[in-house]
């Protein structure tokens, strides 16, 4: 189950900026490992209890794991491209290389903080994730199945 692969990507939407506060103890299970709900080899779906567990962890463990800056293509926002892998573990078995610009998650793109909060809440209720990645001029679609 490529869970924390495809969860990783969804931290991209908020890199372009600082992740909401969170509490104090948040921050301390973020340094010390909070859950990382790692995939299992070949499989293609996102078991709902782990996601469960990613979600809980928060939003700024994943903002910690991955580097990115904005891609402005003629003055216009396109996506956040990747800059930097810091967690090769978590995004092992998927296709996201340096470089890679997420364009958008779940049908929202990703250009303002708001914006990654509202994706990240959705996957509460979402039946799959759905990842839109140009790498150069090549748009790609990565698709998870979240299931009981």
């Amino acid at each position: 189950m490529r869970v924390a692969a495809s969860l990783g990507i969804l931290l991209l939407v908020g890199c372009g900026s600082a992740p909401p506060p969170a509490p104090a103890h948040a921050e301390q299970e973020a340094i010390a490992g909070a859950p990382r709900a790692m995939p299992e080899a070949g499989a293609s779906v996102i078991r709902r209890a782990m996601l469960d567990e990613v979600l809980e962890a928060g939003l700024g463990q994943f903002l910690q794991r991955i580097g990115t800056e904005p891609d402005l293509r003629d003055g216009r926002f396109v996506g956040f491209r990747v800059v930097e892998l810091r967690d090769e573990a978590l995004f092992a078995g998927l296709d996201l290389a340096p470089g890679d610009t997420i364009v958008q998650v779940n049908g929202q793109g990703i250009e303002r903080p708001e914006h990654a909060y509202t994706v990240w809440t959705g996957l509460r209720v979402a039946s799959e994730l759905t990842i839109v990645v140009l790498r150069g001029e090549e748009r790609r679609e990565l698709r998870f199945p979240i299931v009981d």
